[in-house]
């Protein structure tokens, strides 16, 4: 079974993903879906190392950044000496009363838990959420295909910034990319993850009492599904 170590070493390699055009419009999608409005209080639930915490700061929104992960939240210090990132387990509860966010975005949290452990995570977002306020998800599709992610990830950064910077950029982040792909590969061998298929995500937020559920919108690369939903 993955544990915290295993999110410990995984968090060291992270941030290479920010050098990418293609996560890089991940996190810009979500936070279009997201809306965010100056002075809104948002939770990002499962913040990680704080890359969309700090997109949605620089939004004008007020950003909880909660993770269970210790070396995540002091990465997301790091960047932001600002920050005040909550450590908190979203399995376990969360130490926030009853509506007190006006929007919650999580992004690649959800699919790393078990499928009763999602419903219970998103019951208790559900809690803190204000009535009327707006959720945002994203997590990978059960179909998560790294080589497309990885090609299109080339050709995008091609197009931005040109066959001869792509091609050092790639040599320089080949060993972490090599480690990502294998962090990713054993998240998709354990079947306490759970990864979703295209509508699957859209039918939780349904189950779990939100209304409004949005479409399914494919993004990064096609290999992710982003929903959003009112309380």
């Amino acid at each position: 079974m993955i544990g915290p170590e295993f999110w410990r070493r995984y968090l060291r390699v992270y941030d290479v993903l920010n050098s990418l055009p293609t996560y890089r419009q991940l996190l810009a999608d979500v936070c279009e879906e997201l809306g965010v409005r100056e002075n809104e209080l948002i939770m990002d639930a499962g913040s990680g190392t704080g890359n969309l915490a700090l997109r949605i700061r620089g939004s004008g929104g007020k950003v909880v950044a909660i993770d269970y992960c210790r070396e995540a939240l002091e990465s997301h210090r790091s960047k932001d000496i600002h920050c005040s990132p909550v450590l908190a387990d979203l399995e376990r509860g969360l130490p926030f009363k009853d509506n007190c966010f006006d929007k919650i975005a999580s992004n690649n949290t959800l699919y790393a838990m078990s499928a009763m452990h999602q419903k219970s995570a998103l019951k208790e977002l559900r809690r803190v959420l204000k009535t009327g306020g707006k959720i945002v998800i994203a997590n990978p599709r059960r179909r998560l295909n790294f080589l497309r992610v990885s090609m299109n990830v080339i050709s995008d950064n091609i197009r931005a910034e040109g066959f001869g910077t792509t091609a050092r950029k790639m040599v320089a982040s080949m060993p972490v990319m090599i480690m990502m792909a294998y962090y990713n590969r054993k998240l998709r061998t354990d079947n306490q993850h759970c990864f979703y298929d295209y509508e699957e995500q859209r039918d939780l937020l349904e189950d779990m009492g939100f209304r409004q559920v949005s479409q399914t919108k494919l993004i990064y690369s096609g290999q992710a599904v982003l929903n959003s939903a009112i309380k």
